[in-house]
This record gives C-alpha cells, sequence and structure tokens, in this order.
C-alpha cells in the first residue's frame, strides 16, 4: 500500500538535488552569515537576570516566555518509580514554519541562518520561521518575524505539512509546536532577506549528516517530510545509491496496509494503557534533593540538569540584548536508531517511552535513549545500550546535533543509526515495535504519537 502525500515525488526528486545555483556552498553560507554578525554569550547567575525573579518558580515579569517550575513524577515506566525534578513550561504554541517553492523546477526550502545563544555551534540553519506568540506578538519590543504572514491563517498559501507535534518530554511539560511546510506558487515574487537562503533537500541532508549544521526546530518539520508516494522506479542519484540509502527509500515507501496501521495504533493505545504516569506541579522550594539560589537549580548530586542564567548580545536577532534561563543537561546524551532488514525491507526498532513531559504520556521514542544525567549507574541504564558500542561496520550515521539553543545550553546530543546483520538476533522488550519508515512518517502525520528525539533522528535519514 501506498500511502497518498502531497509532494511526495517533488521531495524525492529535492534530495537528489546535491547541489543548487542559489547556494552553490551551504556550509559557507553559515560561515558567512556567522562573521557578519556580533555574538557575546556569558553564564550568569539567576539572580542577576533583569524582569526574572526566582520563589516558588523562575517567571518573568511579563508574565510571558515561560517559566521554569518544580514536577513530581510517579510512574511504573522504567527503573525509578518516583523523581522530583524543575521543568520549562511555555504554554504558547509557536509556528516552526518552513516555506518551499519549485526554482528551475525543483523543490527548494527556504532556510533562516539563525543563531541561538545555546547551541555549541552558534549559527545553524533553522525553519523560515521559528516563533512562539511571545515572539511574534513582540513582548521583547524587538524587530518583527519576517514570513509570518506566509504561515498566518487568512494569507498562507498551500499547506504540504501542518501538525501539532511534541517537544522534549523530560525537560518542556506540554509543550507543543506547530510544525509547518507551505509552498509558494513557483511565479510568486518572494524577496529573500539577508539571513536566508534557498537550499534543496540534498543539500540539507548533507549538512545533517555533517551535524551541528541543522537546529532541532528545522529537523522536526523536516521529519513529517514522506516520499511514500514516489514511483518505485525511481532510485537515488549516482552519489547517493549505495545499498543503505536504496534500502531508505524502499522503507520510506513501505505501508503494506491499512491493517498495518491499525496494528500499530492499536498496540500504542494498549502501551498508553499499561503504564501509569503521575505527574504534579510543586514548588521549586519543595523538591528536596534540588539547590534553588541565586547562582542556579541544581541538584544536590549533580545529576538531571542545571537550570542556569545567561546574558546574550546578538546583532542579527531580533532583540540586540537579553537575558534568559537556560537548562543545561549533563553531557554524553546519544539517541540512536537500530534497523535491520526484515521480510526484505529495513526496519527500525522504536520503543512506546513515558515521558514526564509529554501531553498524551507516552510516544514512540528511538530504540535508545540515553540521557547521563537521569541513571545512577549500570545498573538502571535503559535496554539495548550495549548496542551504543556497536561495530563500525554497523554504523550508518554518526552525527552530534544540537537541542535547541533557544532554551538548552550546550545540549548536544550524539545520532547513531544502527544497521544489524539479518541473522543477528536481538531480544527487545515488549514496549519495543520494529516499523518501515513508512509507518513511522505516517504515525508523525497524526501528532502526538512520535517524540523529538525519533523525529530528529528520522530527519537525518533524509
Amino acid at each position: 500500500m501506498q500511502p497518498e502525500v502531497y509532494g511526495a515525488d517533488d521531495f524525492l526528486a529535492s534530495a537528489m538535488v546535491s547541489k543548487s545555483p542559489l547556494t552553490l556552498d551551504a556550509g559557507a553560507f553559515l560561515k558567512e552569515r556567522e562573521v557578519s554578525a556580533s555574538y557575546e554569550v556569558e553564564r550568569a547567575p539567576l539572580g542577576t537576570l533583569p524582569k526574572w525573579h526566582l520563589g516558588d518558580r523562575l517567571s518573568h515579569a511579563s508574565g510571558r516566555f515561560f517559566t521554569v517550575e518544580g514536577l513530581s513524577i510517579r510512574t511504573d515506566f522504567g527503573p525509578v518509580p518516583h523523581w522530583c525534578q524543575p521543568i520549562i513550561v511555555q504554554p504558547e504554541i509557536g509556528i516552526l514554519g518552513i516555506l518551499v517553492k519549485r526554482i528551475d523546477g525543483v523543490l527548494h526550502f527556504l532556510m533562516q541562518a539563525k543563531m541561538e545563544p545555546g547551541n555549541s555551534t552558534l549559527v545553524q540553519y533553522a525553519t523560515t520561521v521559528q516563533a512562539t506568540p511571545s515572539n511574534y506578538q513582540r513582548v521583547h519590543g524587538g524587530r518583527s518575524t519576517p514570513y509570518l504572514e506566509y504561515f498566518m491563517e487568512g494569507t498562507r498559501r498551500r499547506v504540504l505539512f501542518d501538525q501539532l507535534l511534541s517537544e522534549h518530554g523530560f525537560w518542556y511539560l506540554y509543550k507543543r509546536n506547530r510544525n509547518m511546510i507551505v509552498e509558494v506558487p513557483e511565479d510568486e515574487d518572494l524577496p529573500v532577506e539577508s539571513d536566508f537562503t534557498w537550499l534543496t533537500l540534498g543539500q540539507l541532508r548533507h549538512q545533517l549528516m555533517l551535524g551541528n549544521r541543522v537546529n532541532m526546530n528545522a529537523r522536526t518539520v523536516l521529519s513529517g517530510i514522506s516520499y511514500g508516494a514516489a514511483d518505485s522506479d525511481r532510485l537515488p542519484c549516482a552519489e547517493q545509491s549505495d545499498g543503505f540509502h536504496a534500502e531508505l527509500l524502499k522503507s520510506h515507501r513501505t505501508l503494506r496496509s491499512a491493517a498495518d496501521l491499525s496494528g500499530v495504533l492499536t498496540w500504542l493505545i494498549d502501551q498508553k494503557a499499561k503504564f501509569s504516569s503521575d505527574v504534579r506541579r510543586t514548588s521549586l522550594r519543595d523538591m528536596d534533593e534540588w539547590i534553588c539560589d541565586a547562582d542556579s537549580i541544581r541538584h544536590r548530586d549533580g545529576r538531571y540538569f542545571d537550570i542556569i542564567g545567561m546574558s546574550i548580545q546578538a546583532t542579527s536577532r531580533e532583540v540586540g540584548t537579553w537575558w534568559q534561563p537556560s537548562l543545561e543537561p549533563r553531557a554524553g546524551n546519544v539517541v540512536a536508531l537500530i534497523c535491520q532488514r526484515r521480510a526484505g525491507v529495513l526496519r527500525f526498532l522504536v520503543q512506546a517511552m513515558v515521558q514526564p513531559g509529554l501531553t498524551d504520556r507516552l510516544e514512540l521514542a528511538p530504540s535508545v535513549q540515553f540521557s547521563p544525567g537521569y541513571h545512577r549507574g549500570p545498573q538502571d541504564f535503559p535496554p539495548l545500550t550495549e548496542y551504543l558500542d556497536a561495530p563500525e561496520s554497523w554504523i550508518r550515521l554518526k552525527a552530534v546535533q544540537s537541542e535547541d539553543g533557544g532554551r538548552f545550553f550546550r545540549a548536544d546530543t550524539l545520532h547513531l543509526v544502527v544497521e544489524l546483520p539479518e541473522d543477528h538476533e536481538i531480544e527487545a522488550p515488549d514496549n519495543y515495535r520494529w516499523m518501515t519508515l513508512a509507518l513511522l512518517n505516517r504515525m508523525t502525520h497524526f501528532g502526538y504519537h512520535v517524540n523529538v528525539e525519533a523525529r530528529s533522528l528520522a530527519a537525518c535519514l533524509l
């Protein structure tokens, strides 16, 4: 069964084009925009952040942007039944939108070279629009958001992808953004501002393989792209036609029947019903294992993450100077997808994972989602972590990607894709399931079913 997804042929054709006369060198454009502006990012004590107040929660005087609050979690998922932690609460639904346009017959993506203060590599490719209502309503008093009207009701163009999707379920409480891809008519004149450029999917895929070039918000939107309706006789161009990429395309096209989809949905609902998750907000002062003072919010044993203050100056942003809290995780985060050719098709092992900040409690996650700060030692490591040390001959992707640099500081995550030999036997718990990329993509299109870590990995498999 081929899922009918508008634009799949065009997306595939764009993924086959690794060069564009509009942007000859995507890496050079990023570097050019980085040196065209000045940036200064410094750590600052929370108590010195103007307009931010630390009490039972950490909040801004305007009542907008976001807060940091305490959370108490009880669950029967995983080895730890109860813990407390701070969490970012940002109820606003932001827009993550990419404009696309056919240029010389090839679909191009209007990408923004955007500075985010928490990125290890400060300037990365972002969506055309990346803004919360607090941003585009200009609560900060800064410049307006370019191209916003293309994604707003009444003024937007043809919508190719549109879905509310979750964010990091351990760091945000019920956070969601509107992920959109909107097509501009081929004959419509669209002025390109200085920090923006047109790229093909092939160029974006190369940047993704290099790591820390395409930000998290862009990756989650790109994960909504489907090649499922592509003609079966179309193959990648020569530079992309190795066996693994051919298998990826076949996996993107394989959704055999409606029963496959309904079976996964029923299984996922079973998982949501099986596990409990009691999540309650609490005062930051009531978290016994946490220290909250004028310097930072931190765990007494150095676990999980810290909430720190930041002072930022950037000439390329809507506001030139601002202060904000940021979440700084422990180093060493890894997400991995394990894949294997099964019944003639490459399939990926995903798990149903409970995360306290998810709107619907549980979503599909990568085969391994490992955050050292959450584990006391090997005794409570998640299943299948041994595959993080897989032989190099099994590794198909290995790239470090940054998380949301607007809220997190130096939150780098190693992305791995491990292909097992066909004769390799693997045992996984009952909350794991094999899926083709077509099936995983269709679950993404339903919303609140695939977590941001799995979507980030899927985007890297363009």
